[in-house]
Order: structure tokens, then sequence, then C-alpha cells
């Protein structure tokens, strides 16, 4: 009795289309490496666009997480709703990771990861974590202001032996994220 209870439940289950993963979902994972460790974002995404006519003209992803040296992270990532190509509205990250890089400066190197929400004026995201996978430093910014930081460049600078400028402008071995079905 509790095999056919198990089995029909089981199949009511699976026939729910909540359930079922989107036909054209993907996975893909972006690695480079910093200061001898693994750097690797893994990024859930859709292969249909946001429709021009939408706030957040980004890729959509449903889930990101960064993981170095082994350490799996997440940002904390509010989540909107936009309409699709495909004429859904479907649920997805407000930013999106655009850039990874790695700041070595001469006590240790900082793993430096640029997200963007697609809006124009939507705030940008930049994260500095060390190569041990904590979060150092991170700030929301748009062309207008600065909010929600922690840390600061003075401390990065004191702690790694980076400078400002490598801080505020991207190395020439930055790994630009593009998105598409693998």
């Amino acid at each position: 009795m509790n095999q056919r209870l198990l089995a029909g439940s089981l199949s009511l289950l699976l026939s729910f289309p909540a359930f079922a993963a989107p036909s054209d979902a993907y996975t893909q994972r972006d690695v480079m490496q910093c200061g001898g460790v693994e750097v690797v974002l893994v990024s859930s995404c859709r292969s249909v666009t946001v429709q021009d006519t939408e706030t957040h003209v980004i890729p959509v992803c449903s889930d990101q997480t960064i993981n170095i040296g082994g350490k799996v992270l997440r940002r904390n990532i509010d989540k909107v709703s936009q309409l699709t190509s495909d004429g859904a509205k479907t649920k997805m990250l407000s930013n999106v990771v655009v850039a990874m890089d790695c700041v070595k400066g001469t006590t240790g190197s900082l793993v430096s990861i640029g997200g963007y929400g697609g809006c124009g004026s939507c705030p940008e995201w930049r994260g500095y974590y060390s190569t041990a996978g904590r979060l150092e430093h991170y700030s929301y910014s748009n062309s207008y202001r600065s909010f929600g930081s922690k840390g600061s460049w003075e401390g990065l600078i004191e702690a790694y032996g980076v400078t400002k400028r490598q801080l505020q402008s991207e190395s020439p071995a930055v790994k630009r994220i593009v998105y598409g079905q693998p």
C-alpha cells in the first residue's frame, strides 16, 4: 500500500508545471584564477530575453553564486518580475554579474565582482572578496549616489597593499561575463 501511495504522490508532484524547469533553462559557469585560488560564478538563467519595454533589460537569471576557493557565496540581490520575449512574466534577479577581476596588491589579492541592474539609473553593485571568500567591501551606487556599503577603500588599501587606482579601474585581465546558452 505504501508503494502505491508513494508512486501516486510522486506522479502527482511531477505533473505540476511549477516543478518543471523551463525548456530554455541553462546553467553557466564562468571561471578565473585570483591569488592562486579558483573563482567560479555559477548562473542559472534562461535563453529568453527581457522585452525592451521592461525596466531591467538584463539577462534573465534566477540565481547566481560565487564560489571562491570552494566557499559558495551568494549576493543579497532582490528579484523582480519582468515580461520576457516568450510573453511570460518571469521572476529574475534585479542585478546580474557583468565582470570578475583579480586586484593584486603587495600583501594579497582581492576578487572583484561587478553587477548591473540594466535600467540606466539602477544601482551597480561592486564587491571585493578575500581569496578566502570573505566579503571585505561592497557598495551599491548609481550616477546620483552611493548607498548600502560595508568596509572602505582605505581599509582595502591598508590590508592588501592595493592602490586607489586599482580599485577604481579594471585590470587588462578582467573577465567580462557574456550570457547565453552554452
